[in-house]
């Protein structure tokens, strides 16, 4: 008898296993059909996400409070170590080089010789934001139209500050065609008192086209890659670069000159 009962018992257990499977399954079918029909509703309506996330950012009310010392809408600075004693401890100051220039014009290249001077040879506390890898992350969401890349630099230019403002000398490598773009990255610094330096990889397409260092610009000729920064799709230039690295220029002349302008701010010392 007791036999029969457990008999039974297992089989109602199964039986549940199997009603609630099946409600699982049926709930993830229902979701993921909702959820094709909402995508598919933002098409039909051809929705605007770079209008979207404007209009999300013009609206955005200033009225955040880090600590009961900081007034609202105000400079929250007191909320942290005042930055002349955090620089002094490091013994470097926060400063953000941002790169730009042509695919293949060696932004990367010479942010990461000089990142390794820095660090291997000065110990420095050094961070590279690179387009690449902030691709995998944090600007994983994004494509290559004017819009996302404006929201790339935006993003970017952001947590430059945090590293910046942490006494961190953050080198960004972006080609960042978009020149208002790129000044809208420096004012967000200066509003903060932040260094911010403007470097120019200044190598033409031709150089850039012979270097092709990952084949792209074989497959934009080739047809396989359309809207290519420099060929089919606008670079501005830096009017007004605070460096100038040419072509002509070795990689050790170039970490040179960017070692020469680093101790010139004070950057490697810490100190005013």
């Amino acid at each position: 008898m007791a036999r029969d009962d457990d008999e039974k018992e297992i089989s109602f257990s199964r039986n549940q296993l199997f009603i609630g499977g099946a409600a699982v399954l049926l709930a993830i079918v229902y979701v993921l059909s909702r959820g094709s029909a909402s995508l598919k509703c933002f098409e039909d309506q051809s929705f605007d996400i770079a209008a979207y996330r404007e209009a999300a950012l013009a609206a955005t009310p200033p009225n955040i409070i880090e600590c009961a010392e900081a007034g609202e809408g105000g400079s929250q600075e007191v909320c942290h170590l005042p930055r002349d004693e955090r620089f002094a401890a490091l013994g470097q100051k926060g400063i953000t080089l941002w790169f730009t220039g042509l695919s293949g014009s060696g932004k990367s290249t010479v942010a990461r010789a000089l990142e390794e001077e820095l660090v291997l040879k000065h110990s420095k506390h050094v961070q590279q934001l690179d387009g690449d890898n902030v691709r995998t992350g944090l600007n994983r969401d994004l494509g290559f139209s004017p819009a996302d890349r404006r929201e790339s630099v935006r993003r970017v230019g952001e947590m430059a500050c945090l590293f910046n403002g942490g006494g961190v000398i953050t080198l960004v490598t972006l080609v960042s065609p978009y020149r208002a773009d790129r000044d809208e990255a420096r004012k967000r610094h200066e509003e903060q008192g932040l260094n911010f330096l403007e470097v120019f990889m200044n190598v033409p397409l031709e150089v850039v086209q012979d270097r092709d260092p990952k084949g792209l610009y074989a497959k934009v000729k080739a047809g396989e890659i359309t809207g290519f920064t420099g060929v089919d799709a606008p670079y501005e230039e830096p009017l007004h670069p605070d460096v100038d690295l040419h072509a002509e220029m070795t990689l050790d002349q170039s970490v040179e000159m960017l070692m020469e302008v680093l101790e010139s701010q004070g950057v490697l010392t810490g100190h005013r």
